[in-house]
């Protein structure tokens, strides 16, 4: 059965949900009401307290969100039948282990769920259109509440891969209009965005700019998005559903639907730097047995495998810059490991990051079947890399 491919924007106030359509072969955003452009989600309004404080009900919110969510689709999608990304404007340890909790609880299978940030969607979204638009520089700007942040694409072609990098640029608080008038408020806002606008275009060339958010409005922005549209090669949009677009055409990049985007590596802050791996006798012969491999974002960045060690009571996990360089090894003691004849010992160790540079490794005693039964022991380590 063929998989329903979903992109899904998940934030504090209101959220939205992309399919990617077979009948158009590009992402859909779904309206929550038939025949009408309803397309934002209110968000339960106790969802981030409630994950970002670990409270236990949390994760039944975030499950029951995210079946209505995909509900909205239409019912013939099956939870253990799709593929989702879902996207945020950052992205916890506390946020990833609920997600992915959350997503199995209603169904969903681990393999087929996957995390990045609004960046990071702001970049697949950017390579997915015509090259025309991302032939330059690439801003973003978003207003919420009262502040207005930018992003700024750029794409380094002096490597290959070509990387693609999404940084934070200036931000600006607007504040809320208060005793002014409602013309002296418009004004003022004006001057400002545009001031922010020039600053974050100094004399670089950007090729299309995107405007997120309901606020941008054309009764106060005159000045500012008319020199926007000053220039007639740049391409300017204004829209709410850019991330959760992004999102699912980074889910289809997983199925391998789509535009190829092998050319690109996206980097940013989120990346995993080094490649985990460890030293194995396999049919007899030494080999490199890879746990975790650079350029994957942190919170993706998980491994679990099992094997039988040999006359030694530790572990060496080495670690290689993706820049190159010598390898760096870390050696894991297990003490109090029961003492047993040379290979019988199985172990299963699972790695995962919980932030950029810290691996946590868990390791626990499984025994050898009926001759040396497990004896419960585990042993943790976090790696700094």
């Amino acid at each position: 059965m063929r998989k329903t491919i979903i992109g899904l924007d998940l934030d504090r106030e209101s959220s939205q949900i992309s399919y990617y359509s077979e009948r158009s072969m590009e992402p859909e955003t779904v309206s929550i009401q038939e025949n009408q452009d309803r397309y934002l989600i209110p968000t339960p309004s106790d969802l981030f307290t409630l994950i970002e404080g670990k409270v236990e009900l949390g994760q039944m919110t975030l499950a029951n969100f995210l079946k209505t969510c995909i509900g909205y689709i239409g019912p013939s999608v099956k939870p253990e039948n799709v593929c989702i990304m879902i996207t945020m404007k950052e992205i916890t340890l506390a946020w990833a282990d609920a997600l992915r909790n959350a997503c199995q609880m209603i169904g969903i299978p681990g393999e087929a769920v996957f995390l990045q940030t609004h960046r990071e969607s702001f970049c697949c979204y950017t390579l997915n259109q015509k090259k025309e638009l991302w032939i330059h520089r690439v801003a973003l700007f978003e207003y919420e509440d009262t502040k207005i942040s930018s992003y700024i694409m750029d794409i380094d072609y002096h490597t290959k891969p070509a990387l693609v990098r999404a940084e934070t640029g200036k931000s600006i608080n607007l504040g809320r209009q208060g005793a002014r008038s409602q013309e002296q408020w418009n004004e003022q806002r004006d001057a400002r965005f545009l001031e922010m606008i020039e600053e974050v275009f100094q004399n670089d060339t950007f090729s299309a700019v995107f405007l997120i958010g309901d606020s941008f409005d054309k009764t106060w922005a005159v000045e500012s998005l008319q020199y926007l549209w000053s220039n007639r090669r740049r391409r300017v949009y204004q829209g709410r559903n850019l991330y959760t677009k992004g999102a699912c055409y980074a889910a289809m990049q997983r199925m391998d639907i789509g535009k190829r985007l092998d050319d690109f590596l996206y980097q940013s802050e989120d990346l995993v730097e080094h490649n985990l791996s460890m030293q194995m006798e396999h049919r007899g012969k030494q080999s490199t047995h890879m746990l975790i491999n650079a350029g994957t974002n942190w919170f993706e960045a998980e491994y679990t495998c099992e094997f039988i060690l040999d006359d030694t009571d530790e572990v060496v996990i080495y670690a290689r810059s993706m820049m190159g360089g010598e390898a760096e090894s870390y050696s894991i003691v297990l003490k109090n490991l029961p003492e047993r004849p040379k290979r019988t010992t199985r172990l299963q160790m699972r790695l995962k990051f919980i932030s950029q540079g810290r691996c946590k490794v868990t390791i626990r005693d499984l025994g050898f079947g009926e001759f040396y039964p497990a004896s419960g022991k585990v042993w943790e380590s976090v790696l700094e890399v």
